[in-house]
């Protein structure tokens, strides 16, 4: 359901498109990937636009929107959508709202290249699928725009193929450039990318660009490395590593392909700032050089999966500074008995929490004096709680650490909590040492139980006059056999303590949950798990259909109304439109599941909705 969640916008924005069906005859063209720049640094890309929309619609998500029951609030919700663009953003845009049925259908890529200046290039490629009128269609709207600004436009013709370069009077600092080949659009800001990805669609090696710095140009010929410029980003190791990682479970190419080097990103975004340049110049003695590049891939609607998404953090190996802090150990990920059936996100880890800590010991000592991190510790967290932080939490922790998200009874806007748990060695000395807290901090922290269980709840002080079912947080601790508990609100710690003494329904014993805990079982086949993730996309619609049947909604929606027409107009839609039963709903939602492994190429994580059976 996650990646569901990224493109659900988009994809509700490909709907306004016409049905009709992929062009038949497809030209013959190289990907984005083969056209983009090796020194591509943040890159994303959709195969297929139509091909995204048609595939979200066969999703279990896409079918509950064309339901013939949800149709007239769809439709009423995209109506009003449309409404409130043309009020507040069709003007400024320069396009109606009907015209973005003519957004590009086939492949869309955008990317940030490294050009050792103090601005980075941009490369968009946007491909029309073949639909020419579209294509002109966007040509002579941008023609009325430079007319309309009194933009300078000026022609050129490389190698048989006519690139437009605008600018605003002489200033060719922030020229853009495009050319379309093909009913396919490519833009830039830089002029020299643009002639070598004409260069690449053609076969031909783009010309290498003169190096300004001496150096480099000594280091590449010392190496044997190709000049910038030369390569595609599809020969960029880091890139072809990250995509074959998240290509595994997959019956065919991903969808959507996304892709960062966020080191380099981070040193030509903040380039020429002196106090960032500081800040990156420790990046390897913290090790955080070692951080090679992220990216991830989505696909949906194949044959065994609803949605399935990857996200890869490539990292060097051997690992060093803050990097060595990732030290994951294995257990059972089974929910346990304090986990109640309705939360909507249950996900657990193992760490070796000692470990951790003697290492950022090591590490913010090397930056400071020897003793000057625990020194810290003592003269703060622990002076201020009134315990010996490093003997009552970190050597008391057993290894496991999970995060439990649910919403509270009744239904609220501000409903959505969570609740850290930490097993213990020792829990007498955990449930010793909250007692201690408590009696250090007096009035902040109340004693109070449930089914036999105390605990303490802290009150924040802007809080106390705010009635109870309308505070956003309702913060308390507990320690529950060997676990310590650490709930943003009491509701949701109450059922955790009902789950846990049997009274209330577990996650454990659902057959949605089992299911995918032996999916990841069989998908990992016996990998260590640093990581596993468990979340009910129906729990999560569950709890925004009651909100929104309540008069508290929608008095709270009358009164935005006042002062803003996107809530009246909302608040419309709702009154006027029936949702059908959740029931119908429900039919069509299937949990997720994902898990977290350290491989030898760095963090990999995956997630995935299972197809229901009858899906197509």
């Amino acid at each position: 359901m996650n990646s569901l969640k990224l493109l659900l916008v988009a994809s509700l924005l490909l709907s306004v498109l016409p049905c009709s069906a992929r062009a038949q005859e497809e030209f013959e063209r190289p990907s984005a990937m083969r056209l983009f720049p090796y020194e591509t640094i943040a890159f994303a890309r959709v195969a297929h636009g139509r091909e995204l929309y048609e595939r979200f619609r066969q999703t279990g998500f896409g079918g509950m929107l064309d339901d013939p029951q949800m149709t007239p609030f769809i439709d009423a919700t995209w109506g009003f959508t449309g409404d409130q663009y043309t009020e507040n953003a069709a003007e400024d845009i320069g396009f109606d709202w009907e015209d973005f049925s003519r957004i590009p259908k086939g492949e869309l890529a955008i990317g940030l290249v490294d050009r050792s200046k103090a601005n980075m290039g941009v490369l968009v490629l946007a491909d029309f699928d073949g639909a020419q009128d579209d294509v002109d269609f966007f040509l002579e709207r941008f023609d009325q725009r430079w007319a309309n600004e009194g933009i300078v436009v000026e022609t050129e013709d490389v190698e048989g193929e006519q690139l437009t370069i605008v600018r605003r009077g002489d200033d060719r600092s922030s020229s853009f450039g495009y050319v379309v080949k093909d009913t396919c659009l490519v833009g830039s800001n830089d002029e020299t990318l643009l002639r070598h990805v004409l260069d690449r669609w053609a076969g031909r090696v783009p010309m290498a660009e003169p190096l300004e710095d001496d150096a480099l140009d000594e280091e590449l010929q010392e190496t044997n490395e190709p000049p910038p410029g030369t390569r595609s980003l599809a020969e960029n190791d880091e890139f072809a590593t990250i995509l074959q990682e998240c290509s595994t479970q997959l019956e065919e190419s991903p969808q959507v392909v996304l892709y960062a080097d966020p080191i380099t990103l981070i040193r030509r975004a903040f380039a020429g700032n002196t106090g960032a340049a500081l800040a990156i110049a420790t990046f390897p003695a913290l090790g955080l050089d070692g951080i090679l590049g992220a990216g991830g891939t989505a696909t949906f609607a194949t044959d065994n999966w609803d949605s399935v998404s990857h996200l890869h953090l490539l990292l060097g190996n051997p690992r060093s500074g803050v990097l060595t802090l990732l030290r994951f150990k294995s257990g059972d990920v089974t929910p346990p008995n304090y986990v109640p059936a309705n939360v909507y996100g249950y996900s657990t880890l193992y760490m070796d929490a000692p470990g951790i800590y003697e290492r950022l010991v090591q590490l913010v000592d090397r930056f400071r004096y020897e003793g000057a991190f625990e020194d810290s510790i003592e003269s703060g967290i622990s002076e201020r709680l009134g315990v010996d932080f490093k003997e009552v939490v970190i050597n008391n922790l057993a290894g496991r650490a999970t995060l439990v998200t649910s919403y509270d009874e009744p239904r609220r806007f501000q409903g959505e909590q969570r609740a850290v748990t930490v097993t213990l060695i020792d829990p007498e000395l955990a449930a010793q040492a909250l007692t201690k807290i408590v009696d250090k901090f007096g009035q902040r922290i109340e004693l109070q139980e449930s089914g036999g269980v105390e605990y303490f709840a802290l009150v924040p002080r802007r809080f106390r006059d705010v009635p109870e079912d309308e505070r956003p947080l309702s913060p308390c601790f507990a320690v529950l056999d060997d676990t310590l508990i650490a709930s943003s609100s009491t509701p949701l710690l109450h059922a955790m303590i009902e789950s846990h003494q049997g009274t209330r329904p577990r996650l454990a014993d659902s057959i949605e949950y089992k299911v995918i805990q032996s999916r990841v079982e069989r998908l990992t086949r016996g990998q260590e798990l640093a990581l596993f993730y468990y979340e009910n996309a129906v729990e999560v619609l569950r709890h925004w259909y009651e909100v929104s049947q309540t008069d508290r909604a929608r008095n709270g929606l009358a009164r935005l109304g006042e002062g803003s027409a996107a809530a009246a107009g909302f608040l419309e839609v709702l009154e006027t439109n029936d949702l059908p039963p959740f029931e119908l709903i429900e039919e069509y939602m299937s949990p997720t599941g994902g898990y977290l492994i350290d491989t030898d190429t760095g963090l990999h994580f995956m997630a995935f909705d299972i197809r229901k059976a009858g899906d197509e």
